[in-house]
C-alpha cells in the first residue's frame, strides 16, 4: 500500500524549503559585504598613499632643478673668477646637496635615499665654454615588492659660462672706476682678492679635544653636517665657526667674497692690510 501525501504535507514541505533557502540567500550577502570591506580598505589606503608618493616625487624634481639653477649659475660666474682672478672654482655638489639639505624631508621618494642621486659636472673649462650639470636618481614606490618597475628621472642645467663685460658697452661707466672686494658679514673692503684677512683661518685639532674647545663667541662646536667628520682623528675648525669639519676642503668652509665697485662700498671701510 502506497501512502500518498495530502496537499497540506506538501503545502508545508514547500514553505519549509522556502524558508530555508530565503535564509541561505540572506546569510551570503553578509559575508560577502564583509570580504569586500576588508578589501576595500587596503586598496583605498594604497592608492591614496601612491599619490601622494606622487605628489611628493614632483617636490623633490621641483627641488633638484631650482639646486641645479643655482649651482649652475655660480658655476658659470666662478669660472670668469678662476680664469681672471685666481679664485678657487666653485662647489657644484657641495652647494646642491646644500640646497636639498635645507628642505623638510628632502630624500623621502628617493631610492637609496641620498647615497641614490647621481651628480654629474660635464662643464668646459675654456672661455665661453658650456656649463652642464645632470642628476639622475630613482623613485621608490610606496610598496617596494610590487613589480611595477623603476622610476628614473634625469635633471640637467645647460648655460654657458660668463666672460665678463665690456667698458664699451656701458657708456656712464668711467675707465678709471675701482673694484674691491667684501664679503657678505665683513665691515671691510679689499683691494687684493687674495688678502689675509679674505681667507678662512683654519685650526687642525684632535677629535678628543672638541668638547673641551669653544669658539669666539664661547660657543661650542658640533659635527658639519656637509662632510659628516668620523668619531676619531684630526679635524678642523674656525675661530668665528660652530662646526668642526672632517675635511679641510669641506664646502661649508669656503668664504664666498663678492667683488663691487669702489663708489659702492659706501658702507665699508678700508682695509687695515691691503687697502690702508
Amino acid at each position: 500500500m502506497i501512502k500518498i501525501p495530502s496537499l497540506k504535507e506538501v503545502k508545508a514541505r514547500i514553505i519549509s524549503f522556502c524558508k530555508r533557502a530565503l535564509f541561505l540567500s540572506s546569510a551570503k550577502p553578509k559575508g560577502s559585504m564583509a570580504l569586500e570591506g576588508s578589501l576595500a580598505l587596503p586598496i583605498f589606503l594604497f592608492f591614496m598613499m601612491t599619490v601622494l608618493l606622487s605628489l611628493e616625487a614632483v617636490r623633490f624634481q621641483s627641488n633638484m632643478q631650482e639646486a641645479l639653477h643655482q649651482a649652475g649659475n655660480q658655476r658659470a660666474v666662478s669660472e670668469y673668477q678662476v680664469r681672471y682672478l685666481g679664485e678657487e672654482r666653485s662647489d657644484v655638489y657641495g652647494q646642491v646637496y646644500e640646497y636639498l639639505d635645507s628642505q623638510l624631508f628632502p630624500y623621502l621618494c628617493v631610492a637609496e635615499g641620498e647615497r641614490g642621486i647621481t651628480l654629474e659636472d660635464l662643464s668646459q673649462s675654456e672661455e665661453g665654454g658650456r656649463i652642464e650639470i645632470t642628476a639622475e636618481y630613482g623613485m621608490k614606490p610606496f610598496i617596494g615588492w610590487l613589480p611595477i618597475g623603476r622610476i628614473r628621472i634625469k635633471d640637467r642645467f645647460v648655460s654657458h659660462s660668463w666672460i665678463g663685460y665690456s667698458k664699451a658697452d656701458n657708456q656712464h661707466e668711467k675707465e678709471e672706476d675701482t673694484y674691491v672686494y667684501v664679503t657678505r658679514t665683513g665691515t671691510k673692503y679689499h683691494l687684493a682678492h687674495d688678502c689675509i684677512y679674505l681667507r678662512v683661518g683654519l685650526q687642525a685639532v684632535s677629535y678628543e679635544r672638541i668638547p673641551s674647545l669653544r669658539n669666539e663667541s664661547g660657543g661650542r662646536y658640533h659635527a658639519c653636517q656637509r662632510c659628516r667628520p668620523v668619531k676619531g682623528g684630526m679635524v678642523y675648525i674656525t675661530g668665528n665657526g660652530n662646526s668642526f669639519h672632517g675635511r679641510a676642503d669641506c664646502s661649508a668652509l669656503k668664504r664666498t667674497v663678492y667683488m663691487i665697485p669702489l663708489k659702492e662700498a659706501g658702507g665699508y671701510g678700508a682695509c687695515s692690510k691691503c687697502a690702508g
